[in-house]
């Protein structure tokens, strides 16, 4: 005979259903530099989140935000600074009427954020007038900001790698999200909704995203 268990016997059928397909992958897996990260676990309904956890067994037994139907599980990593690797719009203090979407960079080294990094350390060095940060147009006082000159500066914790960067186009916008680096050509793209980052060649920000569940579609 099963063993009765009062949280399991509550669960909806589509609670069920989840659960038995087990943890999802990061949608952020292939990102060269998160591979060491912890995973962080998100409830997602018509685009929105509605619910947390580090780990995917206590998102799934947690009864918040609702399990009806149409509602996933995304996995992401969690950055160094404790957030995940991708936040939504309205998630960070940027300048108002701007997306406000932010994401981590991880310095991998030898690699193109790196030799960015160094040019800009070299160019203050000698006294070069240049805008805060390392991405053009963050807007000032900001969070992703702030990240950017404590790692330009050396100021910041031994776990951590690297910098957040915010959307500078304008709050609604289509398509991606987009910062660029002051310096050089990088450009780095991602896709909140979809907890996505984006090669600077991939144009499909639906591909591999990372989700559990099924039913209609989540926005």
């Amino acid at each position: 005979m099963r063993r009765w268990d009062p949280v399991q016997d509550q669960w909806t059928r589509h609670q069920r259903r989840i659960a038995a397909a087990g943890a999802p992958e990061p949608s952020t897996a292939a990102v060269e530099g998160f591979e060491h990260y912890p995973r962080f676990y998100a409830k997602r309904r018509r685009g929105r989140t509605v619910d947390v956890a580090s780990s995917f067994d206590v998102l799934v037994r947690s009864a918040r935000g609702g399990w009806a139907a149409g509602t996933t599980v995304t996995a992401t990593h969690r950055a160094p600074d404790g957030h995940p690797v991708v936040l939504e719009p309205g998630a960070d203090d940027g300048a108002e009427g701007t997306c406000r979407s932010s994401r981590w960079v991880a310095q991998v080294p030898g690699g193109p954020v790196a030799e960015v990094v160094a040019a800009l350390r070299t160019l203050r060095a000698f006294g070069a007038d240049l805008a805060p940060g390392v991405q053009e147009g963050a807007a000032g006082g900001s969070w992703a900001e702030r990240s950017q000159e404590a790692w330009l500066q050396g100021d910041v914790r031994p776990a951590v790698d690297g910098f957040r960067v915010e959307c500078t186009l304008p709050a609604g916008h289509a398509g991606p999200c987009t910062a660029r680096s002051q310096l050089g050509d990088v450009v780095w793209r991602w896709d909140p909704r979809e907890q996505v980052v984006l090669d600077p060649a991939d144009d499909d920000p639906a591909e591999g995203d990372g989700s559990a569940g099924g039913g209609p579609a989540d926005g």
